[in-house]
């Protein structure tokens, strides 16, 4: 599988005259974007020695530098010293893999426990950042066992707290991820942390093309409190978690 399939790409963004005027009244320049997840596995499910290991828990970390607003998408940070830690994971050094990105997963030991608080930690040039978070369970969600090709559904997690939804759809057959709403660029990464509560998102019938046998992953994604973040900007930067609760659809005619 050559593309992560249910875990968000990390990135962060720029967006808004608004935000732009407020960078000269920030006094630290650093951006720190945190997206921290897991899988919620089915009882009998067990990854040890699987590919898919790795994406039972991952957290992503984008750092960039914005004393030029100008130049926010072309100043990721790199070299950094970035860890984390909680209460179920003693400390992991995150890998820095290049363009301002770094990442520890599964397949180091990390584990992703619901009511956990997640602590990231950033050292820039000698100067410290901190960001935490408190994780979610995954969602209860209703998702329809059977579909026809070509429909889609709902994923309503109304009422539940989480102030974002992720959802991906894996074409178990075909091993393909055929739809998902992860942010994939700075854009919409940025506008994915920063953008108003959504608690429902409809995947598309483009989702279940084809008669096969699908894994559905949903995850409430809850943001951290931007003001209790120390050593980066509190405007800009981000950390979210969510816990991914796996479905099983049979797509037939």
């Amino acid at each position: 599988m050559s593309r992560i399939t249910l875990l968000p790409v990390l990135a962060l963004a720029l967006a808004g005259c608004d935000r732009l005027n407020a960078i000269s009244d920030l006094a630290n320049p650093i951006v720190a974007q945190g997206i921290y997840v897991g899988l919620d596995l089915p009882d009998g499910v067990d990854l040890s020695g699987s590919d898919l290991l790795a994406y039972s828990a991952a957290c992503s970390v984008f750092l960039a530098d914005v004393n030029d607003p100008s130049q926010f998408d072309k100043s990721p940070v790199e070299g950094a010293s970035v860890s984390f830690r909680s209460g179920q994971n003693a400390g992991f050094d995150l890998v820095d893999e290049g363009d301002g990105k770094y990442l520890v997963s599964a397949d180091d030991g990390l584990v992703y426990e619901p009511n956990d608080d997640a602590v990231i930690t950033t050292k820039v040039a000698g100067e410290e950042a901190r960001l935490a978070v408190s994780t979610p369970a995954s969602p209860d969600v209703d998702v329809p066992t059977t579909l026809q090709p070509e429909h889609g559904f709902t994923a309503d997690l109304s009422g539940q707290g989480y102030d974002n939804v992720l959802v991906a759809v894996y074409d178990v057959t075909r091993g393909k991820l055929t739809w998902d709403n992860l942010p994939t660029d700075i854009g919409s990464t940025y506008e994915f942390t920063h953008g108003d509560t959504q608690e429902s998102v409809v995947v598309p019938g483009d989702a279940f093309l084809r008669q096969s046998n699908y894994v559905v992953g949903i995850a409430g994604m809850t943001q951290a409190d931007a003001s209790t973040f120390e050593g980066v900007s509190q405007t800009l930067s981000a950390f979210m978690a969510g816990q991914f609760a796996l479905r099983f659809v049979v797509v037939q005619k």
